[in-house]
């Protein structure tokens, strides 16, 4: 068993590698909060208790051999897989000596009986019309021969046939084959999929031996992945024959780690019965660690346990003789098939030799081994330099090293662990470590298939990680992964890191070097390693290596060019590295950027087929990964979530693919051009081409194809195209891989079911991966040749016919923003071209202010011009600012740029991308077009009404100036406006002066509005919407009274005084902008100014103060000093706060108010304060890691967009732990540890024991604690620790910090119906989101559907009279993004913002008047009409006790109630409480004599609402036998 080291050991550790991390400017904060020895103490034994339960729980043992000492821990279905396996290589060792042809992988029906290679007839295999142009093959065959030997081939007469022996090797590999079955984990740790257990199917390779199944050249042109495909199509076959269906299974074909050009096999083993022969104990006995539950001693049917990969590779055989060194010869760059055939090679490998036909030249990655199928004649080669094609060279490597590369793992093990002695157990450090990273990197998407790790890789790294000492045996499974993870973030894979490349080339002096400069600066700075051999370290395992002595003594001893390395790992970084960068100027066509990890042998490098997008993304996740484990996040110390919230973080979050990005596009594959052409205008030129048609001057990516593959140079090339014309703009790109979507459940279905059905269910699940049945019509398949097919996406959609590439971006909102792309000065020939090869058409030569002339591309074109872009789809007023600047329109043009084939474009059937669910903006939003209207914008909406505050701020403060008026008496002091104090402050409290509201209030010409376009024939008479909140604070003065019925007065008294100055300054100056009625009440002021309705209340401070120096006070009095705080002091904090976010964060205010728009259509208006829902979203957007500093992009980056910005609110008002953890809101870290803490405290002491007392929305913001009033100003929003300047210390006494505005809303009910609403939201608008939902299906999220309303007690149907606004209903909100209706506009196109905000605007119909242009009217105008929230505060008030009432504020058409369960509980008789009670007929119990009598309760509630309502439905009638029987 694995030593652990102590506690103080590792806290030790933990704190030695937390010092080191932190930045030195950072070090003296970070001690001063939570690195005391304390703290990581405590951190570090939780977390080490905690990861070694999930590793209890998470690990599988199914030795592949079985042994007496294995049947103890092992799984109990072990033995199944035992006999499955050797059911299966019975079937393979029975095999017959045929010969194969590509014959075999025709789906054609016609074809497949003609297959001499005993290949077997399907069923349901439709005759394909239309000869070999239409013949579509299982799998991707693009050999040389293949191609000649097709119909229209140079040799297609001759078929291409080669024999097969029947003979194969089966052995395992991977984690099933690892000592201890390093990295296999049980179904519940695995992303909910059964585990795959990999096994080699192996063949001979060479050419003395008969039984040789490749040979000579065939590592040539993908002669040797076509003979394998072939290979594995024939075997599929078999095992699906009918008399092999009952023990084999179902058989599909799938991809080798995500490679579409190399096939495996996997295979489902059929549903069986599996009865206990020891029944009775056996029954009882416990399910042991690792296996899955079980019917008693018989197992569940149809409970699939594992699946079973077959991956096809080459045998190894160990070379007798020891000394290579005469077995070495140059090999001739050859290409005749004709010539002689080179002689067999030997490699060494962990002091063995292993046998290869390949020679070993042939396997450095500076050789080329694919040239293209197409020969060149004479004339046409002259100026063609093949190119080196290293991941081609490095995939022959894995198919020679399936076996060398488990046995590296599994000698790992045994050498550091166990020496000579094994254990009956074998569970060591390096399991538990390997199993807690392959969790941590399936929950963020980083494990399985295309593009990212796989169990084998991480071993790998570990294995590095462990012979170079790195990791020390000593170490414990925590110590081991923050080792991991900070060697995978700190080395400098790709050569990035000294500085963006983007500022590299902008400093290159010489244009005609800057990608040979760029490139030799990423070379320096790019790390390699080489995983040492036994005995020795890495620098003697190089130095002793055969084939890096080779390169020396041979390949470069006969170069004599300069740029040829001098090292073979010095050529693998030079053929693993290219000049791709973030600036557009960098010409490259080639994107083979890989990380390097190379085996001891030094033939293969294992991190090959990691992109470059994959290793930034994994880096900054490693990176995150290191800060929580430090507690260097707010939320993971003392006054978040706690220290368990850090293993949390780690293993359990799921932050996949779906919830990783900003933006999604969708790019069809179908138009992607087969082979790169020409664009931009230019004239081909041939002479420049090594493909006929194509100019390499202008192509941008496709100079890899022959390397990388049709598939992964498409996918590579969108990326890396991408992220080099958006360059800053976003700070990450990745595209949906398999392994990176949801983790879903393995399907199970009923016995009825099919075999078939129910594994291909099954395998469908398996977390996107690729698989296609090898019986039945297939549905898909590939074409001859490879330019006859559309690329195939890594992920093929469910849903979906037409293949798609699905683009994440992770957008940076500050230069998402930037309008202009400047180019390279005209002289800069080399630099121009490619910046016009990229841009195309767009890139023009510009003149700017500072004098130079440069290319350049603009992106702010107007609406109205005449461009693909506009026209295509609707574009939104605040695009900037809702959907990640130009970001959307960079996409467009450069996917129908290089990505788009011509013929498509003219024939009109290219589809334009677009980010997804983006129409969902115009809930909050209007749209551009060539008519502006004046409501299209709510930003300007916005600005217009804070522009209007500004001016009546002003207006107030220049004429409360006092001066000495005589007249008043002596040496009275009195102001224009005849207030006796001059007002100081004018503070903005209504939430459309920070951005929040979701209709802005537009200017209404009764009011004093400025004449702005819109329509005043009919103007409404009433203003729907709440007056503009605005507060006034007057200078200080001793004249104040001192009784608080006085100081009501006196406040009252001012009010009066204010209208009638204004008044009188109207009468007597030129005051147009006051109009309309002046209404005084005791508490606020309403008056009309620019067009907007304002309310004006007093803020006096000596009122505060004089209740706080109450030393007896009231219930009354203390309740009223906690309203007027609330109202005048923390209102006034909270909008400077919000204020602040919304101006940092353009995209916050349109999510705050689509959150509100939210709320509403679930009928929650009222019942989630809007103060609650700004404050969530302020949460979103300024919590992440805002003060980390790093080399890295972070993942905790506050959302750019809309979409995403809202899928985190729903997403944290779901997930939000409410019952017990409060949710604290500090955006400019005001709070000290010891503040968090204390709410923490608070917090708990609450909720009590049982976590149900208190508010149960429990939000903490920098205003809420006790002794606020005390500050100076109302502002909290500025330099760290202001806060604790200005606010007075009260010494010994702790501050007592209470939530604001969720003190009383919302209920426990109403909060437990909003997370099961906004889980079912967010689940809805994720899946949208995958399945490229183009139409309103979204919309479904912003209504209640007709189940949710019947799961209400009654409905209140509201007269049509009182709804203004039908777009916003619950049941069926308008989301049409077209032409409005007549009455609203003359056909331009219309969001339904905009018309709600019209028909808003417009107002009730029977308050609406007729303006004409010879007649005024009287201007009277109500300054608020909101009948139904009248109606729903009455019947709170009232009838609160008995049911919660639910509304749309926006439409309110219905009013929903509910029965509260307690107000239906008999009760004692009581004459003072006998309203709406009714007698007990029969079980009288402990004196319960009355019952709630709901028939009274329905006729008063309907009474109470007669004005209003127009029909009630009763959906759960509260009867009194009924409740009794409950009550029972």
């Amino acid at each position: 068993m694995t030593a652990f080291p102590s506690n103080e050991e590792d806290a030790s550790l933990m704190m030695a590698a937390s010092q080191a991390h932190i930045p030195p400017d950072k070090k003296n904060s970070a001690d001063k909060s939570n690195n005391s020895n304390t703290d990581a103490l405590a951190r570090s034994n939780l977390l080490r208790l905690e990861t070694a339960e999930l590793i209890k729980e998470a690990t599988l043992h199914l030795h592949p051999n079985g042994n007496d000492s294995s049947i103890h821990y092992e799984a109990k279905w072990a033995p199944m897989v035992r006999g499955y396996i050797s059911n299966l290589s019975s079937v393979l060792s029975a095999l017959e000596k045929c010969t194969l042809s590509p014959d075999i992988c025709l789906i054609s029906s016609s074809s497949s009986t003609s297959v001499s290679g005993g290949g077997v007839k399907e069923k349901g295999m439709e005759q394909l019309s239309g000869g070999a142009e239409s013949t579509k093959y299982r799998v991707p065959l693009q050999s040389d021969k293949f191609l000649k030997s097709i119909p229209g081939g140079s040799s297609a007469t001759i078929p291409w046939t080669f024999p097969f022996s029947g003979k194969v090797k089966v052995l395992p590999i991977g984690s099933y084959a690892h000592i201890g079955n390093a990295g296999l984990t049980n179904r519940h740790a695995n992303g909910n999929v059964v585990p795959t257990l990999d096994l080699a199917v192996l063949v001979k390779g060479g050419d003395g031996d008969k039984d040789a199944f490749v040979g000579g050249k065939d590592y040539l042109n993908h002669r040797f992945t076509d003979k394998q495909n072939i290979l594995a199509v024939h075997i599929a076959k078999q095992l699906s024959h009918k008399k092999h269906r009952t023990k084999i299974g179902a058989v599909h074909l799938t991809r080798v780690f995500g490679d579409s050009r190399k096939v495996a096999l996997l295979l489902t083993p059929p549903p069986t019965i599996d009865n206990d022969d020891k029944k009775g104990k056996d029954k009882k006995k416990k399910r042991k660690r690792g296996e899955d539950d079980t019917d008693g001693g018989k197992k569940m049917k149809n409970k699939l346990r594992f699946h079973v990969r077959l991956i096809f590779g080459v045998e190894q055989q160990q070379h007798q003789s020891e000394d290579n060194a005469n077995l070495q010869q140059n090999d001739e760059d050859d290409d005749n098939d004709d010539e002689s055939m080179d002689r067999e090679e030997s490699y060494n490998h962990s002091m063995h030799l292993f046998q290869s036909w390949i020679p070993i030249s042939r396997l450095f990655p500076n050789r080329c081994n694919n040239r293209g199928a197409d020969k060149l004649s004479s004339a046409e080669s002259i100026d063609i330099r093949y190119h080196s094609t290293p991941h081609y060279n490095n995939a022959l490597s894995e198919s020679l090293h399936l076996q060398s590369t488990t046995k590296l793992i599994s000698d790992t093990i045994s050498n550091m662990f166990f020496g000579s002695n094994m254990v009956a157990t074998p569970i060591t450090t390096f399991h538990e470590t390997l199993l807690l990273i392959k969790i941590w990197a399936l929950q963020r998407g980083l494990l399985r298939g295309h593009d990212s790790f796989t169990t084998t890789t991480i071993a790998l790294i570990l294995v590095y990680l462990y012979r170079t000492k790195t990791i020390g045996k000593r170490m414990g499974s925590v110590q081991a992964f923050t080792t991991f993870m900070k060697f995978w973030s700190e080395v400098d894979w790709l050569g990035e890191d000294a500085g963006t490349t983007s500022a590299i080339a902008s400093s290159l002096s010489t244009p005609s070097s800057s990608a040979q400069l760029l490139l030799s600066r990423k070379l320096k700075r790019k790390a390699a390693f080489v995983i040492p051999a036994d005995g020795k370290n890495e620098s003697q395992t190089i130095a002793g290596c055969p084939q890096a002595r080779h390169y020396r003594e041979g390949i470069r001893s006969s170069s004599n060019d300069d740029n040829v390395p001098k090292t073979l790992l010095d050529c693998y970084k030079q053929c693993f590295t290219t000049a791709s960068s973030s600036s557009p100027s960098i010409p490259n066509d080639c994107h083979s950027d890989s990380p390097i990890l190379l085996d001891p042998t030094m033939t293969i490098n294992y991190l090959a087929r990691l992109s470059p997008s994959f290793v930034r993304e994994s880096r900054a996740e490693a990176y995150a990964a290191l800060r929580c484990i430090h507690g260097q996040e707010r939320d993971g110390g003392i006054g978040g979530r706690g220290f368990g919230s850090v293993f949390r973080k780690l293993f359990l979050e799921t932050n996949r693919f779906w919830t990783r990005y900003d933006a999604y596009v969708r790019i069809p594959l179908g138009v992607v051009p087969k082979m790169v052409s020409q664009r931009g205008g230019k004239k081909k030129q041939p002479g420049k081409s090594g493909i006929a048609g194509v100019d390499i001057d202008s192509r941008v990516w496709g100079r890899d194809v022959e390397d990388l593959g049709y598939d992964e140079s498409v996918c590579r090339g969108v990326v890396e195209v991408l992220h080099r014309a958006l360059g800053d703009r976003v700070t990450a790109i990745r595209i949906l891989t398999q392994g990176n979507g949801d983790i879903r459940k393995d399907g199970t279905s009923s016995s009825e079911q099919s075999v078939e059905s129910l594994s291909t269910k099954a395998i469908e699940n398996s977390d996107q991966c690729y698989t296609v049945p090898i019986r039945g019509s297939g549905s898909t398949g590939f074409e001859a040749k490879s330019g006859g097919r559309p690329p195939e996406p890594p992920v093929h959609p469910l849903n979906q016919d037409e293949p798609f590439l699905v683009v994440g971006l992770r957008i940076d909102p500050n230069a998402s923003r930037r309008v202009v792309d400047r180019g390279p000065p005209a002289e800069d020939v080399e630099e121009s071209k490619a910046f016009v090869a990229l841009w195309g058409d767009h890139a023009q030569l510009r003149r700017f202010q500072d004098g130079a002339i440069v290319r350049a591309v603009v992106w702010n074109l107007p609406a109205s011009s005449k461009n693909t872009i506009a026209e295509s789809m609707p574009q939104f007023a605040g695009m900037d600012r809702s959907m990640g600047g130009i970001v959307e329109n960079v996409v467009q043009h450069i996917v129908k740029l290089h990505f788009t084939e011509s013929k498509w474009m003219k024939k009109g059937r290219a589809k334009h991308v677009s980010f997804e669910l983006r129409n969902m903006v115009g809930f909050v939003d209007g749209v551009l077009s060539a008519k502006p209207s004046p409501v299209s914008d709510s930003f300007t909406l916005h600005k217009n009404v804070m522009a209007a505050f500004d001016s009546l701020a002003d207006f107030l403060r220049q004429n409360s100036i006092t001066v000495v008026d005589n007249s008043l008496g002596k040496e009275r002091k009195a102001s224009k406006l005849g207030l006796p104090l001059k007002i100081d402050e004018v503070e903005p409290l209504s939430p459309c002066l920070r951005y929040s509201s979701l209709f802005p209030p537009v200017p209404h010409p009764f009011l004093g509005a400025i004449d702005r376009g819109i329509d005043k024939r009919k103007v409404s008479g009433a203003v729907v919407g709440t007056p503009v909140l605005i507060q006034i604070r007057f200078e200080g003065s001793s004249k104040w009274p001192t009784s608080l019925n006085a100081m009501g007065a006196a406040k009252c008294a001012m009010l009066i005084q204010l209208a009638e100055g204004i008044e009188k300054m109207k009468q007597s100056g030129n005051l147009d902008e006051f109009d309309g009625p002046i209404d005084v009440t005791p508490t606020y002021l309403d008056i009309g100014y620019r067009g907007y309705s304002w309310r004006v209340i007093v803020r006096a401070d000596q009122e505060l103060r004089m209740l706080k120096n109450l030393r007896n006070p009231t219930d009354e009095a203390k309740a009223l000093r906690l309203s007027l705080i609330n109202r005048h002091v923390r209102g006034s904090m909270h909008h400077s706060l919000i204020h602040a976010i919304h101006t940092r964060h353009p995209s916050s205010s349109l999510v705050s108010r689509l959150a509100h728009r939210w709320v509403a259509s679930h009928m929650l208006s009222d019942m989630i304060p809007q103060e609650a829902i700004e404050l969530i979203v302020a949460k979103i957007y300024t919590d992440p890691h805002e003060k980390a500093v790093s080399k890295m992009h972070s993942l905790g980056a506050p959302p750019s967009t809309v979409v995403a910005g809202f899928l985190r609110f729903l997403q944290v008002l779901s997930t939000h732990d409410w019952a017990n953890e409060p949710l604290i809101v500090d955006p400019q870290s005001h709070m000290t540890a010891h503040d968090r803490g204390l709410i923490l405290a608070q917090f708990n002491s609450i909720r009590g024991p049982d976590r149900n007392s208190g508010p149960a929305m429990y939000i903490i913001s920098p205003a809420d604690y006790d002794g606020v009033e005390g500050m100076t100003a109302s502002k909290v929003v500025g330099e760290d620790g202001s806060a604790q300047e200005v606010v007075e210390q009260t010494g010994a006494l702790e501050r007592v910090w209470s939530p604001t505005y969720t003190s009383k809303f919302p209920e426990r009910v109403v909060l437990h119906r909003a997370a099961a609403l906004a889980k079912c939201s967010h689940d809805h608008l994720t899946t949208c989101i995958m399945n490229g939902s183009s139409g309103s299906s979204w919309v479904a999220a912003f209504q209640e559907s007709s189940t949710s309303l019947t799961s209400y007690s009654a409905l209140l149907r509201v007269d049509n009279v009182f709804v203004i606004d039908n777009g916003c209903c619950s049941t069926n909100a308008d989301s049409v993004i077209g032409a409005p209706s007549k009455q609203d506009s003359d056909g331009d196109v219309a969001s339904p913002f905009e018309r709600s905000l019209l028909k808003r605007y417009a107002g009730p119909k029977d308050l609406r008047k007729k303006m004409y242009k010879n007649l005024v009217l009287e201007k009277s105008t109500l300054h608020e009409w909101h009948p139904v929230k009248s109606l729903i505060s009455k019947l709170r008030s009232k009838y609160g006790d008995y049911a919660v009432f639910f509304y749309n504020e926006f439409s309110p058409d219905i009013i929903a109630m509910i029965w509260r369960p307690t107000a239906f509980v008999p009760r004692a008789f009581s004459a003072m409480n006998s309203e709406f009670q009714s007698p007990v007929l029969k079980l009288w119990k402990d004196d319960s004599l009355v019952i709630t009598n709901t028939d009274d309760l329905m006729s008063e509630i309907v009474f109470a609402g007669r004005d209003i309502l127009s029909d009630v439905k009763i959906l759960d009638d509260k009867k009194p036998d009924s409740s009794q029987n409950d009550w029972k």
